[in-house]
């Protein structure tokens, strides 16, 4: 996996009286940032799904389908939806955006409120600037969204093809439940990205090209390894390694069929 993967922190709770502790926005920054970012599509939405382990997510998407800021895992849907209201009450601010650098040297950025309660947390990247890239995306789309709702994740197995930020096609694995399972690296070709689907469907259902490992502190994550050693997909990270392997052994189960390719 060169670029764009999936992360997740195992993160504190979060109670929305953090969120009227919002510093003042610096409004010479968000017209900076939002003249300089280019946005391949300028929309966004949540969406929530429940995980394998029971718990309730929401990510944030880009009109494109990328997937750019996933949640904590929490015990009801409603409690979710308030981590939806965090995130537009304090994504539009540089300063509750943490980069940090992850086990394996790669990179990837907290979303926090003023208090220091981490609200969402970006997939990985493997350099910093793309991380910080990442940051800014988040505060340009949150800027776009009018409201504090969400709707449910497309809940088929299927893979889907979109283009990112940077002009790359990605594909991403999604299960029954909505989450996303696996994600690609970014190719020049979308005949390429099909082709790295093609080598998910031909290794994943072998639970031995598997590989668990701790990316950062409560966040572990999955990769998808050819017989050549070269990594097919990466997972976003999960908060314990049971919940890792359980995702192993989903994703074995689901590329034991062929599935449907869907393109943005």
């Amino acid at each position: 996996m060169i670029r764009h993967i999936r992360a997740l922190a195992a993160v504190a709770a979060l109670s929305l009286s953090s969120v009227a502790c919002m510093a003042p926005i610096d409004e010479e920054e968000i017209e900076v940032e939002e003249t300089t970012q280019d946005l391949v599509s300028r929309s966004a939405r949540f969406e929530t799904f429940q995980g394998i382990d029971g718990r309730h997510y929401f990510h944030l998407i880009a009109g494109n389908g990328e997937n750019v800021l996933r949640s904590q895992g929490y015990t009801a849907l409603a409690s979710a939806q308030k981590g939806v209201a965090s995130v537009l009450a304090n994504g539009n601010d540089k300063r509750n955006f943490d980069v940090r650098e992850a086990k394996n040297g790669q990179y990837y950025f907290n979303l926090k409120a003023a208090n220091g309660q981490i609200i969402g947390t970006s997939e990985l990247y493997v350099s910093k600037g793309n991380a910080e890239r990442g940051a800014r995306t988040v505060r340009a789309l949150v800027r776009l969204v009018g409201e504090a709702t969400s709707e449910a994740a497309p809940r088929r197995e299927r893979f889907e093809l979109y283009t990112g930020e940077d002009k790359l096609t990605y594909f991403r694995l999604r299960a029954a439940n909505g989450e996303s399972l696996l994600g690609s690296q970014g190719y020049t070709a979308k005949a390429s990205a099909k082709k790295g689907i093609a080598s998910v469907q031909t290794n994943g259902s072998d639970v031995s090209r598997f590989d668990v490992f701790e990316a950062f502190d409560g966040g572990w994550v999955v990769n998808l390894v050819a017989a050549n050693g070269e990594v097919v997909a990466q997972s976003e990270a999960y908060s314990s390694k049971s919940n890792a392997n359980r995702a192993v052994k989903r994703i074995a189960e689901i590329l034991e069929s062929r599935l449907t390719v869907t393109e943005r």
